[in-house]
């Protein structure tokens, strides 16, 4: 069975993993030699995203904490990454989705992640080249996957099925089973199929 992982879209700079944790080590914080945060820790229990946050509020208090976090690609049977992204906007896929550009991932630089970006590319200079990228602080729109538990992402589809009660989408029937609300998703999909004609199963990919 494969890990579970999630796929993230982002705005952002990348830097070397070697330049991050310089920037890093300065700040007070343990280097990551290249392994991803803990994806559920964002953004108040990752002190990598808070110590982000804190940055940029320094030029714009009213900032979005949500919006500021590192990422670094994982996969199964790999080394840790030699590269990191600080994202400025993010949006994760479990299965597939639609993006709106407009609204999830904004081409305008946010204020203060400039000076932000100025100040992890300062430590360049305290890291050898040969632990360097060629392009440190690019910018850009970048897709990024993150695997096993650091990548691991619940859709908000997913919660909604454990609530009670569920509705069809079709007609005015409601399910609730009590104490044990997963099997109230269960049913509607049940009902979905034999009363609508619905060909999904119970436990159908999220759009998400």
């Amino acid at each position: 069975m494969g890990a579970l992982g999630s796929t993230t879209v982002l705005r952002g700079f990348k830097v070397s993993t070697a330049v991050l944790d310089a920037f890093l080590a300065a700040n007070g914080l343990d280097e990551t030699y290249g392994a991803p945060p803990f994806y559920q820790h964002h953004p108040d229990n990752d002190r990598i995203s808070v110590l982000l946050h804190t940055k940029i509020a320094k030029v714009d208090a009213a900032a979005d904490k949500k919006r500021f976090r590192v990422m670094m690609p994982a996969r199964e049977g790999h080394g840790n990454s030699e590269v990191a992204y600080i994202t400025h906007s993010w949006v994760s896929v479990y299965a597939h989705r639609e993006l709106n550009m407009d609204e999830d991932l904004p081409a305008d630089v946010p204020a203060g992640f400039e000076e932000l970006r100025q100040e992890v590319l300062s430590f360049c200079g305290a890291v050898p080249d040969a632990h360097k990228m060629r392009e440190e602080g690019r910018m850009g729109l970048y897709v990024v996957y993150t695997y096993e538990i650091q990548g691991l992402y619940s859709p908000q589809e997913f919660l909604d099925r454990a609530k009670v009660p569920q509705q069809c989408d079709r007609c005015d029937a409601e399910f609730d089973d009590g104490p044990y609300p997963h099997l109230a998703f269960y049913k509607r999909q049940l009902h979905r199929r034999d009363a609508h004609g619905c060909r999904e199963g119970t436990s159908p990919l999220p759009d998400a």
